[in-house]
């Protein structure tokens, strides 16, 4: 617990143990009730969780009713449960059970039952980001009938400054008794400029293959504006707004396309100090010309965060196509285990 150190030979002791300690000095730290304390990189308060990363048990979320304070080095943006309002403040420990508030010059002591919400500003920064993830499921059934299903999907992200890269692909195969009833893959990439804080141009392309539906590959590029509604430590929300080309290719060979427009959106959110996380994606579509032709493909899921590293993910999907000369209503449920980096 934070107390004041009295007397010269006393407070020279403290001065060399700051000198010789420099790391602790810049780390944040956590005062617990039981007397514990921890010292990291604060990153978020929601839920009733606290995240911290620590250098020696990787990141770590702690009951925020088992905080008795904390100090951060940096700035949070804190968010105000009445006003719902968000404002910068640096924290700084202080008695059992309160925590000092800084705001510009102004200092206020609020207890620690008070605080709902606070993050850590997410850095601006040129350097290389990766971040990424595989989910793969498989189900193997012997009884009166003979299943056999895989499920496979990887994502990634790369950012660079200004651009974000985001690329990924799915494959998935579902056999009943020597029956193939699925058999695809799909492929795709975007590439966006951060042209404003929250304003971004993308171009975008993907491209599925199907070996069982008459509606063999579906093809789209596309390019436009969007917007970066947040994107934080409690998760992520973009939508955009695309106009290209959309292609189709059926079983016997023979093809259409067609001029459209489709919104994409991509949305995630981080729950119980990220041990569990919310996601949706997908786009919908429509011809620009007589045809009419409309487009849906998107996903639903949940994440549930076994290790720093491993998951169980629950998705579920649906691609719909209509107006071609043959309609594809497809869904999809799978759950399974996945892993992040």
């Amino acid at each position: 617990m934070p107390h004041t150190i009295r007397g010269g030979p006393a407070r020279a002791g403290l001065l060399t143990c700051l000198l010789v300690s420099p790391p602790f000095a810049t780390a944040d730290t956590v005062w617990m009730k039981n007397g514990d304390r921890v010292s990291g990189t604060v990153r978020s308060l929601s839920d009733g969780k606290l995240v911290i990363d620590t250098g020696y048990a990787g990141t770590v979320s702690l009951n925020w009713n088992a905080v008795s304070t904390l100090s951060s080095e940096k700035d949070f943006d804190v968010r105000s449960g009445k006003s719902s309002k968000t404002f910068k403040a640096r924290l700084e420990a202080t008695d059992a059970g309160y925590i000092i508030v800084h705001q510009g010059e102004t200092r206020q002591r609020v207890p620690v039952a008070r605080f709902e919400e606070f993050l850590k500003p997410k850095p601006k920064t040129a350097a290389l980001s990766w971040t990424g993830n595989i989910d793969a499921g498989v189900s193997l059934k012997k009884a009166s009938t003979r299943t056999q299903d895989y499920n496979l999907a990887y994502n990634n992200k790369v950012n660079v400054g200004k651009w974000r890269n985001d690329f990924g692909g799915t494959y998935n195969r579902e056999e009943e008794d020597g029956t193939m009833n699925t058999d695809n893959y799909s492929l795709r990439y975007a590439l966006d400029y951060m042209f404003r804080e929250q304003y971004f141009w993308q171009g975008r392309a993907s491209y599925k293959r199907d070996w069982v539906e008459d509606i063999s590959q579906q093809g789209l590029i596309g390019t436009g504006p969007g917007y970066q509604f947040w994107d934080d430590e409690l998760g992520s929300f973009s939508m955009s707004l695309l106009g290209g080309a959309f292609a189709y290719g059926y079983s016997d060979g023979s093809s259409d396309s067609h001029f459209g427009a489709s919104v994409r959106w991509d949305y995630q959110r981080f729950l119980r100090g990220r041990t569990l996380s919310l996601f949706t994606h997908g786009e919908v579509g429509h011809s620009l010309d007589d045809d009419a032709i409309f487009s849906m493909d998107a996903e639903v899921g949940v994440r549930y965060q076994l290790t720093s590293w491993s998951s169980l993910n629950i998705t579920y999907g649906h691609n719909l196509i209509s107006g071609t000369r043959d309609t594809l209503n497809e869904r999809s449920f799978i759950t399974g285990l996945g892993v992040k980096w």
